[in-house]
């Protein structure tokens, strides 16, 4: 049986698909405040390396600790879901099957408490 890596074209095709998921986040209204100022490369290799471990390859993750990167960011749950929507939102849209959209996005899901700070989008 093939893996997700295999079943979506290889670490070219992930690259591609967190390349647009990348995008969507820097130029989405409510998130895209959090990316202002840094650098689309380095948050696109991240991404990629990230979304390639859990597809199937063993490439290494290179980035910092995720709570690390992301604690001094003040992230709310709300934020988090919308992340969590651009990715689902995204890769629908460029025909990744929903069984994949599913495991990537439970894989992303399970890093909220290493990414948010605890609160709720409103008061």
């Amino acid at each position: 049986m093939p893996t997700d890596l295999e079943r979506l074209g290889g670490e070219s095709a992930v690259h591609a698909h967190v390349k647009a998921i990348v995008e969507a986040f820097f130029d989405d209204m409510i998130i895209g405040f959090q990316f202002v100022g840094r650098s689309r490369e380095r948050i696109m290799t991240h991404e990629s390396e990230l979304a390639l471990r859990h597809l199937g390859a063993s490439s290494p993750y290179t980035g910092r600790p995720i709570a690390r990167v992301h604690g001094r960011l003040r992230i709310n749950r709300g934020q988090f879901r919308r992340r969590l929507a651009i990715v689902q939102t995204v890769l629908a849209d460029r025909g990744v099957p929903a069984d994949i959209i599913e495991r990537w996005v439970e894989h992303d899901r399970a890093l909220e408490s290493q990414i948010v700070d605890g609160t709720d989008c409103v008061p």
